[in-house]
């Protein structure tokens, strides 16, 4: 994500001091268990049925009341995803064109 923004602050597109402020937002952390305080949460795994509820079934039990679990799917049917939770209502899907940074829609 730094390279990205970095080449787009060389490009002129956002101010040059950007790219560091926007990495001091960002904390990594490894462990599903870590989704607990997010009011978003975007799988990134696999694009297989199978993978996807069972990542989505693990979520629900992290996730706090109200945050929204969205899928980065193209073609899995979302209802069936949401099925895999105990608050369906909460999941939607999200799909993110690569590179997302460089895609002009």
């Amino acid at each position: 994500m730094q390279k990205n923004w970095e080449a787009t602050a060389a490009r002129g597109a956002i101010p040059v001091d950007e790219p560091t402020k926007r990495m001091a937002l960002i904390t990594g952390v490894v462990g599903i268990e870590n989704v607990c305080n997010a009011d978003l949460i975007i799988d990134a795994v696999f694009e297989t049925m199978a993978v996807k509820k069972e990542v989505f079934g693990k979520i629900d039990q992290y996730a706090k009341s109200g945050a929204v679990l969205a899928s980065n799917t193209s073609y899995l049917d979302i209802n069936e995803i949401a099925n895999s939770t105990k608050r369906p209502h909460d999941v939607v899907g999200m799909h993110f064109f690569s590179p997302a940074n460089v895609m002009e829609l």
